[in-house]
């Protein structure tokens, strides 16, 4: 009688176990106000396999019907249901999901039909039914192991399914342990979690827990994958023994599964890539930040490329190399890798960014991006391509003139102005008049350029040097010399002008001198984002959040500290500089050391 209770409690809760892990497939599926889906779509002719239809409570309490079940599956067992209630951030949601155990009543490819509730229609789905494999264990066996590979025979590097399967008629105590597999010259790694189910063997209904495994051989050869081991304690100590002393009903269980072998091939010799990649599947897929089309000289577009595969890590993908382009410049930001296990393996994403800015107008061909991948499938050699590219570069957008603004309007000089006919009289022919009139126009013309010259100089000296401007300055120098000037006495430095500090830049760029070029461009920061407290060019790149300018700063400064000749190509930097100050200052986020925080 308590040999039957612990069985009977043992298959209670496991049968539990199932119908708890059922809802964590579930999320995995589009959130459909009708759906369905299994535990598994390949199974034997003696499994049993758990379905859960999932209704939105849009629905209402409606039911589907389960009639078209009765071709190709039978029934095991009641239909069980739960209702979930969910709340997140105020997005909420509610369905019911209904799970009932099916037995196929033959083998080959068998449809679970597509369900109808109101105007809701879930998907057909698919199940593969093979032949029952023949038992390792008498049929007597309470409790067996079995272990499986999913190819005899692999190239090197290629994804191989290992799968461990533990087969239970009876409960055992916690504490159980199975061995993972320990193989050399391979990198393994657990996919997901164990999947647990109930499978009929001559006429046995067995429980049983699958634990998978991906392993990538490294070398070419035999691969072998030693035996793993589980160890259980079967029966209960303590409770009721305690009283009896009954130690027979407490006994130990070691099971050892089989060894298994598997051919590997070393890279065949038609494969020309640079980096070998045996997978299922492979795909590479491209988008972009902006309109290629309608891009400016100094514009930054983004390219984003993706490689995603089946049977492959993503640790295993190669980074995307682009041909130099002459007027184009690549900044590549870091990679970012994923991988995701699903029923047939591994799928593994990279995926790869990249500013690219143009110093010149024109028309730009970027090459074809070709990958070369070897198909595991077909056992054949593949090549995924990216076509060819156009970027077409527009002049850049420069300021407005002064006199474009309205140019119907004619140049005024003095106050008044002559009538037409008169002008061919005393003024228009007399020659002395004409070459005075253009010789003071040619002396205030140079003299304007020497004092602007001299003002962009001494601007100039007090970037590159650090000098402070003469603390005297003229009454005719107006508002703005009284301005600095206050703000000089107070002890809070002003931040210069944008336009004046891109002038500034451009003077230090045109000079080659590098440590000039960093505390021009430093004040340049300043100016255009009129904070003069930034004392850092690492916080002038963080507050522009721009990657063609943080690429032109990293530049700047292993030129200037990697320990080879100080040289640099600094046009490109002054490009950057100059776009951004057209785009003017950015918004600031709430990452800005400077702003005040919240008081609560």
């Amino acid at each position: 009688m308590v040999k039957i209770f612990w069985y009977t409690l043992a298959q209670t809760l496991a049968l539990g176990l199932v119908l708890l892990l059922v809802p964590s497939a579930s999320d995995a599926q589009t959130q459909q106000p009708l759906s369905a889906f299994v535990d598994r779509t390949n199974i034997t002719i003696n499994d049993v396999i758990t379905l859960t239809l999932r209704l939105d409570v849009s629905l209402g309490g409606s039911r589907p019907s389960l009639t078209g079940l009765n071709q190709q599956f039978e029934q095991v067992g009641g239909v069980s249901s739960r209702s979930t209630y969910t709340n997140t951030n105020g997005n909420i949601q509610a369905w019911t999901e209904y799970s009932l155990m099916l037995r196929p009543l033959s083998t080959g490819t068998l449809t679970i039909p597509a369900f109808r509730v109101g105007n809701e229609t879930s998907q057909p789905i698919q199940i593969s039914v093979a032949d029952a494999a023949s038992s390792t264990g008498g049929s007597s066996d309470e409790i067996f192991l079995r272990t499986s590979i999913s190819k005899t025979e692999s190239y090197v590097q290629e994804q191989l399914l290992y799968t461990i399967k533990i087969y239970y008629s009876i409960g055992f105590d916690q504490g159980a342990q199975l061995s993972a597999p320990q193989v050399d010259n391979a990198v393994v790694q657990q996919l997901g979690s164990d999947n647990n189910y109930q499978e009929v063997l001559e006429g046995i209904s067995y429980n049983v827990t699958e634990r998978r495994f991906v392993m990538f051989p490294q070398e070419s050869g035999d691969f072998r994958i030693p035996p793993v081991t589980f160890n259980a304690t079967v029966g209960r100590r303590g409770g009721i023994n305690r009283f009896f002393n009954n130690r027979q009903t407490v006994r130990e269980i070691n099971l050892v599964s089989e060894e298994h072998v598997v051919s590997v091939k070393p890279t065949p010799e038609e494969f020309d890539g640079q980096t070998w990649l045996p997978a299922a599947s492979l795909q590479l897929t491209e988008t972009w930040s902006g309109d290629k089309q309608e891009l400016h000289v100094g514009d930054a577009i983004t390219r984003n490329i993706t490689i995603t595969t089946e049977g492959l890590s993503s640790s295993l993908l190669p980074a995307i190399t682009f041909a130099p382009v002459e007027g184009l410049r690549f900044y590549p930001d870091q990679p970012t890798r994923e991988d995701a296990a699903n029923t047939g393996g591994v799928i593994g994403t990279r995926a790869e960014s990249t500013a690219i800015v143009a110093s010149q107008p024109g028309e730009f061909r970027l090459p074809e991006v070709q990958l070369p991948w070897w198909n595991t499938a077909e056992d054949r050699l593949e090549i995924a391509t990216l076509p060819v590219r156009v970027i077409s570069i527009l002049p850049s957008v420069e300021q407005p003139d002064v006199n474009s603004v309205n140019p119907g309007l004619p140049a005024v000089v003095g106050s008044t102005m002559t009538d037409p006919a008169d002008r061919g009289g005393a003024a228009g022919s007399n020659p002395l008049w004409i070459a005075s009139t253009l010789l003071f126009a040619g002396l205030w013309a140079v003299t304007a350029l020497l004092l602007v010259r001299s003002r962009q100089q001494l601007m100039y000296v007090e970037t590159t040097t650090g000098m402070e401007p003469p603390p005297a300055l003229p009454e005719s120098a107006g508002s703005r010399g009284r301005d600095r000037r206050a703000a000089a006495s107070d002890g809070s430095p002003a931040a210069p002008e944008a336009a004046a500090a891109l002038r500034v830049l451009k003077m230090a760029c045109e000079s080659g001198r590098l440590a000039d070029v960093r505390r021009a461009l430093l004040k340049w920061g300043q100016g255009v984002l009129q904070t003069p407290q930034l004392l850092t060019l690492a916080q002038v790149a963080e507050r522009f959040a721009d990657a063609a300018l943080t690429a032109e700063i990293r530049r700047l400064d292993q030129a200037l500290y990697g320990g080879g000749e100080q040289s640099l190509e600094t046009a490109s930097l002054y490009e950057v500089a100059a776009r951004l100050t057209r785009q003017g200052a950015p918004r600031r986020g709430s990452g800005d050391p400077y702003a005040l925080r919240a008081l609560y």
